[in-house]
């Protein structure tokens, strides 16, 4: 009879275990992103020519009265990948060379841009330091690979900033307060017209709020 309840309870023990995990972890870990992506580039390589621009309004895109999903966190996340190519010399560009290339842009925070002559990433971000004017800070990566696809994971989480590129963080930044984000009535701008990067970009997604390591290493795109 011991053996029994013995039994039984390991059981019991053993489905809870399982009921928690995949509630608590496999769940989270693995539907999240699916459900709440919103693609912006489908895995249709789209050229940063001197021509190219788009703006896309976020109410259109997200059919909620907010961007932000409750329980998952402050923030959001651009996942894309892209090719840059190496081209030298002022003569190859429509606009200057040695100025930063929008890639993307929501308002004036997040703006993720592109310096070909520096051969550097800039994500700008804008955040309240108080409450009477706001502040701006140009995070840079200078370890640009050019002419291969990567791809690129920028986060924002609270005050924290993380850069990941080919799924490995590359760049962790932690501002002094929690970083302005514009919500459903704001858009996000693709390029710029006569001042692009001219590289290539495929598979661009928004998730409206942090990924965890565990979506980055299993979001599909």
């Amino acid at each position: 009879m011991n053996i029994i309840i013995i039994t039984g309870i390991i059981i019991v023990v053993v489905l809870l275990l399982i009921y928690f995990y995949y509630y608590y972890y496999y769940i989270p870990g693995t539907l999240n992103s699916s459900l709440y992506q919103i693609q912006l580039i489908d895995n249709n390589e789209l050229t940063f020519n001197e021509n190219y621009t788009n703006i896309l309004q976020m109410n259109t895109l997200v059919f909620r009265d907010t961007l932000y999903v409750p329980k998952l966190g402050y923030g959001l996340t651009f996942v894309w990948d892209m090719y840059i190519s190496s081209i030298g010399g002022n003569d190859k560009w429509q606009h200057s060379f040695n100025i930063l290339k929008p890639i993307i842009a929501m308002n004036d925070s997040p703006v993720i841009s592109y310096h070909p002559k520096k051969n550097y990433l800039s994500i700008v971000v804008k955040y309240r330091n108080n409450p009477f004017y706001v502040q701006f800070s140009d995070i840079q990566y200078k370890e640009i690979k050019l002419q291969r696809w990567s791809r690129y994971i920028v986060i924002i989480d609270n005050r924290t900033l993380k850069l990941y590129i080919d799924n490995v963080l590359v760049l962790i930044k932690v501002l002094p307060s929690v970083i302005v984000i514009y919500d459903i009535n704001s858009s996000i701008s693709l390029g710029q017209q006569n001042n692009n990067f001219l590289g290539k970009i495929k598979n661009l997604s928004l998730y409206p709020y942090p990924l965890s390591q565990d979506e980055i290493d299993n979001v599909k795109l």
